[in-house]
């Protein structure tokens, strides 16, 4: 492919958009006009994950005589775990604060008795692991739409 057959980056575009730092930069890139998809397709890849991780903890995990329902939680909390953490890092600057939020959200989420502090919990999650999913989809998006 020649060089000039090649697209170009707009010089309007800002840098920020593809490597967003803070929580807002993030919400704006998942909720921008061009990136509905991408932002669709995150909370369904995304947001899913704690939803199935909160059913199988509070109906299944105590049902079944095997370990099984507790090594699917597990995992659902892996995979949740960096993104809020680094929500929180992003947004309180603080690591500790950061941890203590990826503990109390999480944690809350699996082993409060209070009905209304579970769903609580749950739909934060849901909304931060299905931002950063979606994020993630639109920046893989415009960097293969640049890339030769």
């Amino acid at each position: 492919m020649l060089e000039l057959d090649r697209p170009k980056r707009k010089k309007s575009e800002p840098e920020r958009e593809l490597n967003p730092k803070n929580v807002i930069d993030q919400v704006r890139i998942a909720f921008q006009k061009n990136n509905r998809i991408a932002a669709f397709l995150g909370f369904f890849l995304g947001g899913f994950v704690p939803i199935l991780t909160y059913s199988v903890a509070h109906f299944d995990m105590f049902v079944s005589a095997y370990y099984i329902p507790q090594i699917i939680v597990c995992g659902g909390l892996f995979y949740s775990a960096f993104t809020v953490f680094e929500w929180g890092n992003a947004a309180f600057r603080n690591f500790i604060k950061a941890a203590g939020f990826l503990l109390l959200i999480e944690g809350t989420m699996i082993f409060s008795h209070l009905l209304w502090l579970n769903i609580t919990a749950l739909f934060f999650l849901v909304m931060i692991n299905g931002i950063a999913t979606g994020v993630n989809l639109a920046i893989q998006s415009s960097e293969e739409r640049w890339q030769p």
